[in-house]
């Protein structure tokens, strides 16, 4: 159980975006903590979700979540899906991890794009250091590993998290 909290590490993240924002959210890459989390958050408004998972067993894990307002969908192919929604949070935490760089750069017009793993961004298969020139604004949340960084290019981020 101790080496399964650390998958939560974007959590504190997720919910304040959630209680600051109202519009669509997209998750790309089910997980263990997100999935559930913002199926609940979203479940009394209805709020649309939509959670697209290339791995076969997370689709099945979370297939009981599939409802009008939050869709389920198993992804052979990253680029079919439509990013061009007006998100309001881009959760971004999926596989493989060289893809998470080319979709996040199509996500400059949501609101704000959550991207997991960004600790020591230079050294790793994410390398998001590579995708800061497509926004104005970009905070890292550091207090627990792995690291959870917010970009966005309509509000500014840096003391969101403080506040």
């Amino acid at each position: 159980m101790r080496g399964t909290l650390r998958f939560g590490s974007h959590l504190p993240v997720l919910i304040k975006l959630v209680q600051i924002t109202d519009g669509p959210i997209l998750e790309m890459g089910a997980g263990y903590s997100s999935t559930p989390f913002l199926h609940w958050a979203c479940f009394h408004n209805k709020r649309l979700l939509e959670t697209y998972e290339n791995r076969k067993k997370y689709v099945d894990m979370f297939r009981a979540f599939n409802t009008d307002y939050h869709k389920i969908v198993h992804v052979t192919d990253w680029s079919s899906i439509d990013f061009a929604k007006p998100w309001s949070i881009a959760f971004v935490d999926h596989s493989p991890g060289r893809q998470r760089k080319k979709d996040i750069q199509k996500l400059v017009h949501a609101d704000y794009v959550i991207a997991h793993d960004s600790e020591n961004a230079k050294g790793t298969e994410y390398k998001y250091h590579h995708i800061f020139k497509f926004f104005k604004y970009r905070y890292k949340y550091n207090f627990i590993k792995p690291y959870t960084t917010i970009f966005s290019n309509k509000y500014e981020v840096k003391g969101l998290m403080d506040a």
